[in-house]
């Protein structure tokens, strides 16, 4: 681990995007397959009417692993960037009574702003991937938005306010990234279960 650590941050000195969206789409790749593991495939896949579970090598769907890999890998840079702009808007004061407020302002930004485009983005990214046309697209998100965007309110703005006060900028995609190993295997059970039937490649 100290070795593989070593050889991250050696890569992310010469090239922190590529680094940081490699690191991204894995992550993103491994929320998926938590998600195919642990859900049944009558919920990951739409018109299946077994009601028996099978085994997870039938069940899994490694073309869906491979665009939450693209969609990460994607997202990452993107994430970077925002992360930057906030450090720079809202530079940290070493006053603490200062430093609460700019925790607070850089979290609200980020929960007002940017998480409901980036989870509206992911829906259109990845139903674009999956094939889907625009009638397609619009009916999967009037189902799946409202609930994403709740769920995202539950689990983002406390790791967010640790996230923004303690890792330096250089890890805080690295550390949301682990975050969503449990927020992309979340996104993946509603990206999935249901809503228009895509085509399995």
């Amino acid at each position: 681990m100290p070795s593989f650590a070593g050889f991250w941050n050696r890569c992310a000195a010469r090239r922190p995007l590529l680094t940081i969206s490699l690191t991204n789409g894995a992550m993103g790749a491994a929320g998926d397959i938590l998600a195919q593991t642990l859900v049944p495939q009558q919920q990951q896949t739409s018109g299946s009417t077994s009601q028996s579970t099978p085994s997870v090598a039938v069940q899994y769907n490694p073309w869906r692993t491979l665009r939450f890999f693209a969609y990460g890998c994607m997202f990452g840079p993107v994430a970077y960037r925002w992360y930057g702009f906030l450090d720079r808007r809202f530079p940290m004061s070493a006053v603490r009574g200062k430093m609460a407020a700019t925790l607070g302002k850089r979290v609200a930004a980020d929960q007002i702003a940017f998480a409901p485009v980036a989870i509206a983005a992911f829906f259109a990214v990845m139903g674009t991937m999956e094939g889907k046309n625009l009638s397609e697209l619009k009916t999967g998100f009037r189902e799946r938005y409202p609930e994403a965007l709740a769920g995202n309110y539950v689990l983002w703005p406390a790791a967010q306010m640790l996230n923004f006060s303690i890792v330096p900028l250089i890890y805080r995609v690295p550390f949301s990234s682990l975050v969503s190993i449990v927020w992309n295997t979340y996104l993946s059970i509603v990206n999935g279960r249901k809503g228009v039937p895509s085509e399995q490649k």
